[in-house]
């Protein structure tokens, strides 16, 4: 008798265990589905939190450039003039890593097909690759090609930089940027738009530029052809692959404007060097709760002054710019890895500049 008493009562305090189980995995399923509910009405209605714009000030610059193109001649901005003095705190210190092509070789098999890498020493032109044409998700490495297509296309008089274009609902999209967060109504230039778009990699900012360069005879399409890009890898304005080799071709494209005489190099390459990160550690987290944006977390850290455009999505993270070195580089890192490879791209930083640094 007692022992089938003492039996009911185990059985029941069994049961009871499984209930409050049961309840609590319920409970926390329900607080989970309601957070992600809660998180995707946040995105979706962003646009009420209200940011100030401020319009960037190119007064002066309008009426210069006026002035130049009444007398027919472009405005020479020379970023290599600027940089011909540039210093760093790794400019005068003994190379304690040295780095032939064979070493190089041998660390960057260990990644397999998970990484593409491209090294141009722009005083040279001697060009080393790895992986260079296996083709990886591009990302927002795009919003700098597009930059640059926009750019060219003021030159040749297609679109109007200081155009004005209205921020409405139907651009709203999430992701990376500021723009979303102001009210819809706010005014924008062309100029204000890509400052955004490469700066910020604002997602809204590069929907009303391909919006606006839908409209004009000298197509996104055309500037691939010319750069000789790979027709199979872009799949849209908004979705493109991309290799090393091809983003090569960009920033070769890119680096030859901004040594040109341009009337807009010197905005493209003043946006390049200030891109921004979110300085939160984790990106999805810091998208969702619009943490802040850093200009010191740099993909290429190489201790110099680098213009460069990154992209980062699920399973692609990449990066692309230009090293002002005393001799300055070209470095392309394009892979399937995810946000949390930051410290093997700063690896990769220090040993390209320090290959850079023996040789040239």
């Amino acid at each position: 008798m007692n022992r089938n008493t003492s039996q009911v009562r185990r059985g029941r305090r069994v049961q009871k265990s499984r209930w409050y189980m049961t309840a609590l995995v319920v409970a926390m399923f329900m607080i989970t589905s309601v957070l992600l509910v809660a998180l995707f009405l946040r995105e979706l209605y962003m646009p009420t939190l209200i940011i100030q714009h401020q319009p960037l000030d190119m007064t002066n610059q309008v009426k210069v450039e006026e002035a130049h193109r009444a007398a027919g001649r472009f405005i020479s901005y020379r970023p290599a003039d600027i940089h011909e003095n540039a210093t760093s705190q790794y400019e005068n210190t003994t190379q304690t890593s040295y780095i032939s092509t064979s070493e190089l070789d041998e660390f960057f098999s260990r990644f397999g097909y998970s990484l593409g890498i491209y090294f141009k020493n722009l005083d040279t032109g001697f060009v080393y690759t790895h992986n260079a044409d296996t083709k990886f998700f591009g990302a927002s490495l795009n919003k700098a090609n597009h930059a640059l297509y926009t750019y060219i296309a003021a030159e040749r008089g297609y679109i109007d930089i200081y155009a004005v274009h209205t921020f409405t609902a139907e651009d709203w999209w999430g992701g990376t940027g500021v723009i979303r967060f102001m009210p819809a109504g706010t005014l924008l230039t062309t100029r204000e738009l890509l400052h955004h778009a490469v700066v910020y990699s604002d997602n809204v900012a590069f929907r009303m530029l391909t919006r606006y360069m839908n409209n004009i005879s000298f197509s996104y399409s055309d500037f691939l052809a010319e750069l000789g890009a790979n027709p199979d890898f872009i799949l849209s304005t908004y979705s493109h692959n991309t290799c090393a080799n091809d983003t090569a071709l960009w920033f070769n494209a890119l680096h030859a404007y901004l040594e040109s005489d341009s009337l807009y190099g010197h905005y493209l390459h003043n946006d390049l060097l200030n891109t921004a990160l979110y300085s939160h550690p984790y990106f999805t987290r810091g998208a969702v709760f619009g943490g802040d944006y850093d200009v010191n977390v740099r993909l290429i850290n190489s201790g110099y002054e680098v213009a460069q455009k990154y992209g980062w999505s699920v399973h692609a993270f990449n990066v692309a710019g230009i090293v002002y070195a005393s001799t300055p580089f070209m470095l392309v890192v394009i892979s399937d890895m995810d946000h949390g490879a930051h410290g093997l791209f700063d690896e990769i930083s220090q040993l390209m500049k320090d290959f850079n640094a023996r040789y040239f």
